[in-house]
């Protein structure tokens, strides 16, 4: 089959047992890949009520039809499983050579259940499949995980693994492959769940592919495109810290302002002038990379990958830290322990404003100032957090359940969706991250519903509501094809920001088909369609696509997005127009139509 090696492998690790699944060529046209396979292997093999770091939950690791191929970005994986943060859908993703080494593994996907008795490593060598004891690596960091990895497995290997928060089951515990990480909701805590230490593949076999000369001459003729995207090659995404502060819509102090009159200190200007060491770029990048490798300027400098954008604003904006050398140390400790670095630093900012109201204390924390701007802090609570040590247990937990602790009006000013801590991108600014975080499987994630759109509006076009939920509703469905096939979100300035005739293109290039538009609008429904029936499964309804209390009902302060929000009724009669577009009833269930016209009679709640 074009684009597939065709088989999906399950092993459950409780019992050893290994098994491998063929699919067909109509299964591969109505789910296509990636979070589609993930999510319906999700469906069917976690029960409702399913504990997620217990044994019955899934950590199902997936790739698509373009991964290996010349497709931008293809060598990225994804993480599918049920969030330990949130209780609901959770897929992740993560650049680097993975998804292409996988592959050319023989499989397509791993779907991974029970728990095994002592810590292992699941090694994939082409057709063979070993569960590999691995007690000694228990405690090491990811890059020593993967360096001892090599030395045991020889050379040729891509690890996937978690650090000591997973191993703690830390609830924003990431996966790490290479200094890549499958960032969000605790993916890293389901592994370590499991005692599965790492995923480790080596693989030889060819990807298929129906018109490799029609596929190479499609990159080619939008070569001068990809070379137009300067701003990623140049600079990496720090280039947006300055362009969305002065949008306006930069998370500030725990988003009491979106504007943050220190972002100087942390641009890209800084970082390439003052600790820049070289690029870094993943597998078939037609970008030139938008990756940098950086130093701290300490006496003993640490270099890390990054920091992205989503860092600066979580560690740097939002704590009111501006020295990157700190930051920058940071980075490289959340990836080292696997954490969340936009889940850590938005807890801590919401750490910070209960300090700052008066709300908590030395007393209660251990000791530790947590003053709005103490960036020496961010390295110490670190350490805490991966350790679950006295007060990093608590920090630990996340926004939500911290909020439920506290209590005396701390919910007020906790900024989460479901559990999970927004990134950088406003609810307030944009109305599409307004309804698109509110309705997102995943919670407080950008790459469901996109910004891209809206941040290329002036202040009056994003005053309004009008349009927003079509918007949010396009590019979610984008997102959900683009983690199906599995390719980086940085083509949407080069293929488009909502799916276009050019991404059936490259599909059938590759698999040979022929997809329409039509054809592909209606994956993108499906995948969706399936992520919510999951989180309708587990209570999910109407009540619980919300935001944040600051997001509705408070106005971001000054800026160029001064008196922005998204009001009550805003938000009410986006989700009305949101559902009708979906499908769903006024409740935010599925309906029996819309799941029938999707061929989803089987999935009905």
């Amino acid at each position: 089959m074009n684009g597939y090696a065709g088989r999906i492998t399950h092993v459950n690790l409780s019992s050893g047992k290994i098994r491998h699944e063929t699919f067909t060529e109509d299964f591969a046209k109505k789910y296509l890949g990636g979070n589609g396979f993930a999510v319906r292997a999700l469906l069917e093999e976690v029960p409702a009520g399913a504990d997620p770091l217990g044994d019955e939950n899934a950590f199902i690791i997936c790739t698509g039809p373009l991964n290996g191929t010349l497709a931008h970005g293809s060598g990225r994986a994804g993480i599918v499983t049920r969030s330990p943060l949130t209780g609901y859908f959770m897929d992740s993703y993560f650049g680097g050579d993975f998804g292409s080494r996988l592959k050319q593994s023989g499989r397509d996907m791993v779907v991974v259940t029970g728990k095994s008795s002592r810590p292992v490593v699941l090694f994939f060598d082409d057709e063979d499949v070993s569960i590999i004891p691995c007690g000694d690596l228990w405690g090491k960091t990811t890059k020593e995980t993967q360096d001892l990895l090599v030395h045991r497995l020889g050379k040729g290997i891509s690890t996937l693994c978690c650090g000591p928060a997973g191993e703690n089951m830390v609830s924003m515990a990431c996966c790490i492959c290479g200094t890549r990480a499958a960032g969000r909701g605790g993916t890293g805590a389901v592994m370590g769940s499991k005692n599965l230490k790492a995923v480790s593949v080596r693989g030889s076999g060819d990807i298929r592919v129906a018109d490799m000369n029609g596929l190479l001459r499609f990159y080619v003729e939008r070569k001068d495109q990809f070379l137009g995207l300067k701003g990623f090659p140049d600079k990496g995404t720090p280039f947006l810290v300055e362009a969305i502060n002065t949008v306006g819509g930069m998370g500030t102090r725990n988003w009491q302002q979106e504007t943050w009159e220190k972002v100087d200190r942390i641009s890209a200007e800084r970082i390439l002038k003052e600790h820049f060491v070289r690029n870094a770029a993943c597998f078939a990048c037609n970008m030139g990379g938008c990756t940098r490798v950086v130093s701290s300027r300490k006496s003993s400098p640490v270099m890390t990958e990054g920091p992205e954008y989503e860092t600066l604003y979580a560690l740097g904006s939002n704590c009111d830290v501006d020295d990157l050398d700190i930051i920058i140390e940071t980075d490289r400790l959340c990836d080292d322990y696997g954490i969340d670095t936009i889940s850590f630093g938005s807890s801590l900012a919401f750490l910070m404003e209960c300090f700052q109201r008066g709300l908590l204390s030395t007393k209660d924390t251990g000791g530790l100032d947590l003053s709005f701007g103490r960036g020496e802090i961010l390295p110490i609570c670190a350490h805490l957090v991966a350790k679950k040590e006295g007060f990093g247990d608590f920090i630990a937990r996340g926004v939500e359940a911290m909020a439920r602790e506290i209590a005396q009006g701390a919910d007020r000013f906790a900024c989460h969706i479901r559990g999970l801590e927004p990134p950088g991108h406003s609810a307030r600014a944009l109305k599409t991250m307004g309804i698109g975080y509110a309705v997102s499987p995943r919670g407080g994630t950008h790459h469901d519903s996109r910004p891209s759109l809206e941040y290329r509006l002036d202040r009056e076009k994003r005053l309004n509501i009008q349009g927003k939920a079509k918007m949010a509703y396009d590019t979610a469905n984008w997102s959900a094809v683009r983690d199906s096939l599995i390719v980086c979100s940085f083509c949407e300035g080069v293929f488009g920001f909502a799916l276009s005739q050019e991404h059936a293109d490259q599909i059938n290039r590759t698999t040979g088909w022929d997809l329409t538009l039509e054809d592909l609008v209606q994956v993108g429904c499906r995948i969706h369609m399936m992520e919510r029936l999951f989180n309708c499964r587990e209570g999910l309804r109407r009540s619980d696509d919300r935001l944040p209390p600051r997001f509705l009902h408070e106005e971001i302060p000054s800026g160029n997005s001064k008196g922005l929000r998204t009001k009550p009724q805003e938000l009410q009669q986006m989700l009305n127009e949101y559902y009708e577009l979906r499908g769903w009833d006024s409740d935010g269930v599925p309906t029996k139509n819309a799941l029938s016209a999707l061929g989803l009679d089987d999935l009905m709640l």
